[in-house]
C-alpha cells in the first residue's frame, strides 16, 4: 500500500506547481474583487465567495498532501529554481498551503467588513 501511495505521489509531483498557481491566481482574483467591492461599490459577493472556496480547497489540499508526504517519509516540495542549471529553491507544501489559507482568511475578513459597512441601517 505504501509503495502505491509513493508511486502516486511521484506521478503527481509535476502537476503540483500548476495547482499552486491556480490557487494563487484565484486568491488574487478574490482580492481584486474585494477591492472593487470596496472602491467601486460593486456587488461581487458571489465571486468573492467562489474564489475563497477554490483557494481554500487548494490550501487544504496542500496541507493534507504535506501530512501524507510525511507519512510516506517523502516531504513534498515545489522547486522554484531551474533544475537544468542545478538550482533548487524548494518550498514545502505546508508553506504554500499556509500562505493560501492566510490569503483566504484575509479576503474573507475584508469582504465581511465591507458587507457590514455597506448594509443600510
Amino acid at each position: 500500500m505504501k509503495d502505491i501511495l509513493i508511486d502516486m505521489m511521484v506521478a503527481m509531483m509535476p502537476f503540483m506547481k500548476p495547482v499552486m498557481w491556480v490557487g494563487i491566481v484565484v486568491a488574487t482574483i478574490g482580492l481584486l474583487f474585494v477591492i472593487a467591492n470596496i472602491v467601486l461599490k460593486m456587488d461581487t459577493q458571489k465571486t468573492i465567495l467562489w474564489s475563497v472556496r477554490i483557494a481554500l480547497t487548494t490550501a487544504v489540499f496542500f496541507l493534507v498532501a504535506q501530512v501524507a508526504g510525511y507519512f510516506l517519509n517523502m516531504p513534498p516540495t515545489v522547486n522554484f529554481g531551474d533544475s537544468t542549471k542545478f538550482e533548487f529553491i524548494l518550498v514545502s507544501f505546508w508553506q504554500i498551503g499556509a500562505s493560501l489559507l492566510a490569503a483566504t482568511l484575509i479576503i474573507k475578513y475584508l469582504a465581511s467588513i465591507n458587507v457590514s459597512h455597506n448594509t443600510p441601517a
